[in-house]
């Protein structure tokens, strides 16, 4: 049953990829800024499930990558509300690169996103006074590796908790929800 679980974690991550709407799509990443956590909501731009690599784009002026240069550890979180199904995945930084070949390959709109003038985070009148210069573009491409993955489905009379690490080749353990 532990490997069911691991590989239907897997399927429904790498589905997440070809239907805009599954759940897993969009998702959470926690990184450390000091004492505190900083969350924000991601999406999921690619994933290995052979290798469990998480790749998401970002603009390079973000705090997330100043956050995860200092420390390449942290929390992806995956929530499925009508499977009530939950995943944390516990992460590290392997890859940031600015992937020309891949924003290139970005529909207008979307680059859009990392053409900012101002840095995300700045103090700005309102939201039509960003303003954007498609010559210079700010985009980062981070790459994931996953250490753990905490899998919880909420369900009755018991809820079902297991956890795999990549330390133990994935085998899983069942833990109490």
């Amino acid at each position: 049953m532990l490997q069911e679980l691991f590989e239907d974690c897997r399927k429904q991550l790498k589905a997440a990829l070809k239907h805009k709407k599954h759940a897993f799509r969009y998702f959470t990443l926690a990184t450390q800024a000091g004492s505190s956590p900083h969350l924000r909501t991601v999406v999921l731009r690619d994933f290995n499930p052979d290798k469990l690599h998480f790749t998401i784009f970002t603009d390079s002026r973000s705090a997330k990558v100043s956050e995860l240069r200092k420390n390449h550890r942290a929390q992806l979180l995956f929530y499925d509300s009508t499977r009530l199904i939950q995943l944390v995945v516990e992460v590290k930084l392997f890859s940031m690169e600015e992937n020309l070949e891949t924003y290139n390959a970005l529909p207008d709109p979307t680059k859009k996103d990392y053409t900012s003038i101002q840095s995300p985070g700045s103090i700005i009148k309102g939201p039509d006074e960003v303003d954007h210069d498609s010559s210079k573009e700010h985009f980062l491409q981070l790459e994931f590796q996953a250490i753990q993955l905490e899998y919880l489905k909420l369900k009755r009379p018991n809820h079902l908790r297991a956890r795999f690490s990549r330390e133990d080749g994935w085998k899983g353990v069942f833990v109490a929800p």
